[in-house]
């Protein structure tokens, strides 16, 4: 594993993308051929367990262990019945190890609104394109065409019909959803684009939009494509959440990605359960609602996000944590796993995952072991023979422990 260093990035083309400067990275990774297509492999499997969890979670009703509140089981158990009409739009499972000789393990599934699809879609191609690495031929970046593809699929159900592309009104959020809304132009699919302010239910017309006094417009939606996690709703604004859901019960033809049942997938109290169901993967780690006996471990909350209030146990003491806003949500304790580290930073891998097919890979890397959303991006390619010996890098080989 090598680590090209190059200049920063200039902030002009940072410009030119629209990408905030905090986080940038120059930096590319070059990795072999085997630990990326081993990255995508434990994907695979990784979703086929979790699915399967899930399915039995749905199956003997037992939900609210994985912290799904009542209201929301009849529209979930629906629509993963229907998932050919309910599809899983996108996820990303985040790895430890994969690299360096290091075991690769799974730490957790965002499974509902993943962060970074525009890092990994577009800036870390980006990156390589501006340093002549030929990211079209050894990067494993195939996120954009996945999507495209996904709405290709759903097209023939919903062109002529009333589209949704919607978001908090956070600049990361736009950036996200834009990859996703253009995917689906590049499939034929068109709609509107509107922050969630801007959505509402109504009683009689169902998914519409609002005017800046909260009035209904006479404009009707179908297909709901939201950067808003059901988690979420389901703490934060339950009233939209059982608004949704009953709009989604009157009007089976409602469909939304990702579906009800991705809240499922997203739940951290699930992986207290696929490595007791699964014990034969190797991706998936010890885990419980309670901790673990003389083990390093982790504490999260079952719906904490971007890294926050998670803490590393080891020998009974808190070694490190972090603080945020889901302090007061049970918790899952999961055993540690090692990280890559080059002695300055840690590297957390991220697969995404689109209607069950592997297309994105991309890292992160900061300074301690909890990895957050304010570390960098840093970008990859896949190495191919000749590339450490280009004059125009700067590699230096990452020494590790």
């Amino acid at each position: 594993m090598d680590l090209f260093c190059f200049p920063p990035f200039p902030d002009s083309l940072y410009d030119a993308l629209g990408y905030p400067k905090e986080g940038k990275c120059s930096d590319i990774l070059i990795i072999s051929q085997e630990e990326a297509d081993a990255y995508y492999a434990a994907a695979e499997r990784c979703f086929r367990d979790v699915d399967s969890a899930a399915e039995y979670f749905i199956a003997s009703r037992r939900l609210d262990e994985l912290g799904i509140p009542d209201y929301a089981v009849p529209v979930i158990e629906r629509t993963y019945r229907e998932y050919i009409r309910h599809p899983h739009m996108l996820g990303r499972f985040d790895f430890a190890g994969g690299l360096a000789g290091l075991p690769i393990k799974l730490l957790e599934f965002n499974a509902d609104t993943p962060f970074s699809i525009f890092e990994v879609s577009s800036l870390q191609y980006a990156l390589a394109r501006y340093h002549e690495l030929d990211p079209d031929h050894f990067q494993y970046n195939s996120l954009f065409e996945q999507l495209r593809d996904f709405f290709a699929e759903l097209l023939p159900a919903h062109a002529g019909r009333g589209v949704l592309f919607t978001n908090a009104a956070d600049g990361e959020d736009d950036l996200n959803t834009f990859i996703i809304k253009d995917a689906a132009k590049h499939a034929g699919l068109t709609g509107t684009c509107l922050h969630w302010t801007d959505v509402c239910i109504d009683r009689d017309h169902g998914l519409c939009s609002v005017d800046k006094s909260g009035a209904y417009i006479d404009k009707i939606f179908h297909l709901m494509i939201k950067m808003v996690p059901w988690d979420l709703l389901f703490l934060e604004d339950e009233r939209m959440a059982r608004e949704l859901l009953r709009s989604m019960e009157r009007d089976p033809g409602l469909v939304v990605c990702n579906p009800p049942y991705a809240a499922v997938y997203q739940s951290k109290a699930l992986l207290a359960h696929v490595q007791r169901l699964f014990p034969e993967n190797p991706h998936f780690l010890p885990a419980a609602s309670s901790p673990l006996p003389d083990v390093a471990q982790v504490a999260k909350p079952i719906w904490g996000r971007e890294g926050r209030n998670i803490t590393i146990w080891e020998n009974g003491q808190a070694v490190t944590r972090t603080d945020g806003f889901y302090a007061r949500q049970p918790l899952i304790y999961q055993q540690k796993a090692e990280l890559v580290c080059d002695g300055t930073h840690y590297y957390q891998a991220g697969v995404f995952i689109s209607a069950e097919v592997p297309c994105g890979l991309g890292f992160r890397r900061g300074p301690s072991p909890i990895i957050t959303t304010d570390d960098a991006m840093i970008g990859h390619i896949v190495d191919h023979g000749d590339i450490r010996t280009r004059p125009t890098l700067r590699p230096y080989l990452l020494s590790l422990p």
